[in-house]
């Protein structure tokens, strides 16, 4: 587990220590997460893939009605499969092993 800081509610979200090493199954709270500022040039895991995925989906045509733009989203994040996140994996790796060569400067890379 990572570990990773509280947020007092002046801040806004507050982000529960996880004292355990596991996470009960049948909970719907969150638990624990990592803070990332916007437009960060970190290797955000859903900036890298996940929103523009999503977006590209939803906006391939403009939903003409709100509910139209809730389902297009459900449909682009049900549509995510395992293939799609082990190859995202292996991107991210190969980034953060660029990222460590260019010893955290800026580096170029191919798509």
């Amino acid at each position: 587990m990572v570990p990773t800081r509280r947020r007092s509610s002046s801040q806004g979200i507050k982000c529960p220590t996880v004292h355990s090493g596991h996470i009960p199954a049948t909970s719907h709270r969150v638990w624990c997460c990592v803070e990332w500022p916007p437009r960060s040039p970190d290797l955000n895991p859903l900036t890298f893939f996940l929103w523009g995925y999503i977006k590209q989906r939803v906006y391939a045509t403009p939903p003409p009605t709100l509910q139209e733009l809730r389902n297009r989203i459900t449909d682009a994040c049900a549509s995510v499969s395992p293939a799609m996140l082990y190859n995202v994996q292996r991107e991210v790796q190969s980034r953060v092993q660029m990222c460590i060569v260019a010893e955290g400067q800026h580096f170029e890379h191919d798509r």
